[in-house]
Parts: C-alpha cells; sequence; structure tokens
C-alpha cells in the first residue's frame, strides 16, 4: 500500500470511529484492517515511518575499518589514482588472508559510503 492511500485510510478510519461505529474493533471489521492500523489512525493523521533495524555485518567488520581508511586516504588522490572496488576487495585478499568477505559486500560498503 503506497503512502497516500495509507494516508486516505488513516482519514477515513478516524472519521468512522468519531462519527460512525465508534469501536475500535468495528472500525477494523468494516474496512478490513487490522485493529493496530485503528489505532495508529487514532493517535496521529500520518501513518508512522517503518522503522528497520541496523543489520549487523559480521564478516565485513574485520576490514571494515580498512576500507574506510583506503576511502579516506583515496579522497585526497587524484581521479585516477583512487581505488575502485574490485580493487580494494583484491587488497583486502592479500592483506588479510584469513578473512573471508564477499566482492560484493565491499562493493556495496563502497557504495554506501
Amino acid at each position: 500500500m503506497d503512502w497516500k492511500a495509507k494516508v486516505e485510510i488513516f482519514e477515513q478510519l478516524r472519521r468512522e470511529h468519531e462519527f460512525g461505529i465508534g469501536t475500535v474493533a468495528g472500525v477494523a471489521a468494516k474496512f478490513g484492517v487490522h485493529r493496530r492500523m485503528v489505532r495508529q489512525a487514532l493517535a496521529g493523521a500520518v501513518p508512522p515511518l517503518h522503522q528497520y533495524p541496523v543489520r549487523v555485518k559480521p564478516k565485513l567488520d574485520a576490514v571494515v575499518a580498512f576500507i574506510d581508511g583506503v576511502l579516506e586516504a583515496d579522497r585526497r588522490a587524484p581521479r585516477k589514482q583512487r581505488h575502485t572496488a574490485r580493487r580494494i576487495y583484491r587488497r583486502i585478499l592479500i592483506e588479510f588472508p584469513g578473512v573471508s568477505v564477499a566482492e560484493s559486500t565491499v562493493r556495496n560498503h563502497v557504495r554506501e559510503r
């Protein structure tokens, strides 16, 4: 359900609760939504944003300081001399032989930075 549709449903739920049925369970049954959504609509005019938990990256944690250091050093380097994500991955393989991290994981971290 997109944002605008959810805002419109929230408005309908609040209006129905105030002027119509008047109970959370009744409004939920009429609109076919969960009682939690009716309570959220009564609590605020706009739907709450999803809060995603921060994911733990156990494989990447061993080399994240190294990657960030390389990227920070590259900021001062000329454009043609900067590291690509593939080059950083190859350096990790050489300098940290015990660490097993995928190239795509390194690429994603470089992109996020």
